[in-house]
């Protein structure tokens, strides 16, 4: 392979050192060539200078000439190379405007130098896809040609897939993983018999963490929102307590602003119907946190009427009446569409990614339903959506979910089990969750698979449970070395996946690796002892 000139363009004078350190081995190899520009002034005479550059890592705010305006200038360049901008997490205006300029990717500091070599390798070969391009273009005649640009574009079609893939695993575990913390650790302290005064707010933490996790499964899994196949549950759902929820995640926040906030529910309204309460919450919470933000001064109302019932159906009218800034004319109609919002002004004085009104509109039809909007330029806007619900029976409402059994559990007593996770407060959620459901069971814990693999080698484990993200050995490495390497009983360890991900190939990897079961993170404490319970009561196990 050729040497690949990566120019890194940052006024951070430590950075050089920090990437030279990291890819020394590359460097000494002849593989990559690193160069280095304080602004983007200084970045455009080094690829006048210097000759073809493979790959671009830029920052975005610098000295003399920033990240974007050197964006602007490489797109009026000759030249096959693809800019990467570098920047932080609440940076993401400036990012979006740096995408729209033509960069291939981003990443976000402080630099994770795994992500910054994933990064880079993804882009020369997007680099190196292009160039095979142009080869072929050059060298052949029409129909060859035109041969050669069609597999061009397949294997970038494939390439671009594959990439897409691997950037939502990595996003769903660099999101999911802490998600596991908040909602693990909530969980916890709910058990533990907190004061009445603390009740109230775990409760709310809990479930608004319950609703952000089913918002982050929407965003990473956008072919499923794009297919419309975003799954609902028709259980028992108290409208009343939903709409407790609403006021109890959004009062502070309209205090805060100086609003008037009032949830109310007709009293005609039945108390329990059949439906998807966290969906309905999100969608309520979504309209309404809108109605606030949008809202300097006067009163936002998010109000339940019963617009009908018959033959055991009702429909329930929810209407969010703010006095806000109001909707232009022209943009009315589009305000449910991807991305969009009233204006550039609104984006730059109050922020959000255009997306939120799209996933409303999408769950509302998915639950039969129909949304709309009336407003007012500067008067204020009303949203409301009606949604057709079964009433709920005396048995819907005795109808509970599947509960675990504390006297089954008892059967887990004295068994082993070794907990591999590299991020230590994963590991405190799930070591304190089955202690708190199992009594006597033995923990042990691994910070990465080539450590666990040591353990198991050393003793036997009834159980293995494997983060699948670790460093020096994954999960899916670690496993398939137990099934290979080891002799039975300790290559039959049953082996519960613990992933961030909930795609597809995530799981279908963790099977084809070997493991018995997977749970995702953030796991329900109920969930994860079934998953014990099945592995370890339902098959033969190796002695304790």
């Amino acid at each position: 392979m050729s040497k690949k000139r990566i120019l890194v363009v940052d006024d951070e004078p430590d950075l050089e050192l920090l990437i030279r350190q990291k890819f020394r081995s590359d460097i000494r190899k002849g593989l990559l060539e690193f160069d280095f520009a304080g602004n983007g002034m200084e970045a455009l005479e080094k690829i006048e200078q210097g000759g073809p550059v493979d790959a671009i890592f830029t920052d975005i705010n610098m000295p003399m000439m920033d990240g974007l305006t050197l964006l602007s200038k490489l797109r009026e360049r000759k030249g096959v190379h693809k800019a990467v901008v570098v920047s932080a997490y609440g940076d993401m205006e400036n990012i979006r405007s740096a995408m729209n300029k033509g960069a291939f990717d981003f990443i976000t500091k402080p630099i994770d130098f795994n992500d910054l070599q994933a990064t880079m390798e993804k882009t020369i070969r997007e680099v190196e896809v292009i160039r095979e391009g142009i080869e072929a273009r050059e060298k052949l005649g029409k129909t060859i040609h035109e041969k050669e640009i069609a597999e061009v574009e397949r294997r970038q079609a494939l390439e671009s897939k594959k990439h897409e893939q691997q950037f939502l695993a990595n996003m769903s575990h660099e999101i999911r993983t802490p998600m596991n913390v908040v909602i693990g650790m909530t969980n916890l302290l709910l058990k533990n018999n907190p004061e009445e005064n603390q009740l109230k707010y775990l409760r709310a933490i809990k479930d608004s963490s319950d609703n952000l996790l089913v918002i982050i499964n929407d965003i990473l899994d956008l072919s499923k929102i794009e297919a419309g196949k975003i799954s609902m549950e028709t259980i028992p759902l108290s409208i009343r307590e939903v709409m407790n929820l609403v006021d109890v995640a959004l009062r502070v926040k309209s205090e805060e602003k100086g609003l008037e906030f009032k949830v109310t529910v007709e009293e005609k309204v039945p108390d329990t119907v059949l439906g998807d309460p966290v969906r309905l919450n999100q969608v309520l919470v979504n309209l309404a946190g809108n109605a606030i933000k949008f809202t300097s001064e006067g009163m936002v109302t998010v109000s339940c009427t019963l617009e009908s019932e018959k033959d055991d159906t009702c429909r329930l009218r929810f209407d969010v009446t703010d006095t806000g800034i109001g909707i232009p004319e022209d943009k009315v109609n589009s305000v449910f569409e991807k991305f969009t919002q009233a204006s550039g002004d609104t984006t730059r004085k109050f922020g959000g990614t255009g997306l939120g009104l799209t996933i409303s509109k999408q769950l509302v039809e998915h639950h039969g339903g129909t949304i709309s909007v009336t407003s007012k330029y500067g008067e204020g806007s009303v949203f409301s959506f009606v949604i057709p619900y079964p009433v709920a029976t005396e048995a819907d409402k005795n109808d509970l979910s599947e509960k675990i059994d504390p006297d089954s559990l008892g059967a887990l007593s004295g068994k082993k089990i070794l907990l591999v996770d590299d991020n230590p407060f994963n590991r405190v959620v799930a070591a304190d969750t089955i202690h708190a459901y199992v009594k006597g069971v033995q923990i042990d814990e691994a910070t990465n698979g080539r450590e666990a693999l040591d353990m198991i080698i050393k003793e036997p484990y009834n159980l293995v449970i494997m983060d699948v993200q670790m460093p020096e050995m994954d999960g899916f490495e670690a496993t398939r070395r137990i099934r290979a390497d080891l002799d039975a009983p300790k290559s039959q360890t049953p082996v519960l996946a613990m992933t961030a991900s909930v795609m597809q190939e995530e799981v279908d990897k963790c099977l084809d690796a070997g493991m018995n079961a997977f749970i995702t993170k953030p796991f329900n404490p109920d969930d994860l002892i079934r998953q014990i319970s099945k592995l370890l009561l339902g098959d033969p196990l190796p002695d304790s």
